[in-house]
């Protein structure tokens, strides 16, 4: 006989019940997340967020509630949701190390020269037009130099095809 256990997560009104070994992985999920956000001052809301995701996950596996989740479930969900990785302690560290994961690469989909100009604005989160019209108010301002960095650039940055290409790129980057 197998022993079921009904969750509550916060967020979510109704309990989901888990069975033994789902039960356990999830308290052990949520016992390293506490160890590792350790003095964070934003612990609670992390672990409330958590909840919430994850719970949401549940809820997609089981939409009325009354089905059991099995552990292997409960790892999948997990392992959607990720680990927590609170980074150095200090907040502004922690938000800017998803920047340094996303490298700098050529994007030669949708390139009208280059590429430079579209690996930038995917990189960096803005339009390609803003920056190619920055690029050119650059090299207009600066007699030549922004077309020299621009160069340099084509030369130096490798080279990724498509954007879903990069964004694969940025995933598997630690």
């Amino acid at each position: 006989m197998q022993t079921m256990i009904h969750v509550g997560l916060s967020g979510h009104t109704t309990t989901f019940l888990l069975d033994e070994e789902g039960y356990r992985s999830l308290r052990s999920y949520f016992e390293r997340a506490r160890s590792r956000l350790g003095g964070d001052p934003d612990r609670e809301e992390v672990l409330r967020d958590l909840e919430q995701s994850i719970g949401e996950r549940f809820a997609a596996l089981s939409p009325s509630g009354g089905r059991v989740i099995a552990g292997n479930e409960v790892d999948a969900v997990l392992g959607q949701v990720g680990t927590v990785d609170p980074g150095s302690g200090n907040g502004p560290d922690r938000h800017e190390s998803p920047m340094r994961r996303r490298p700098f690469c050529r994007i030669a989909q949708g390139s009208w020269i280059g590429g430079v100009c579209t690996g930038l604005a995917i990189r960096s989160g803005i339009r390609v037009d803003w920056v190619r019209t920055i690029f050119i108010l650059g090299a207009v301002f600066t007699g030549g130099i922004v077309v020299l960095v621009y160069l340099a650039l084509v030369f130096a940055l490798p080279v990724v095809q498509t954007r879903d290409e990069y964004e694969d790129l940025c995933r598997l980057s630690p």
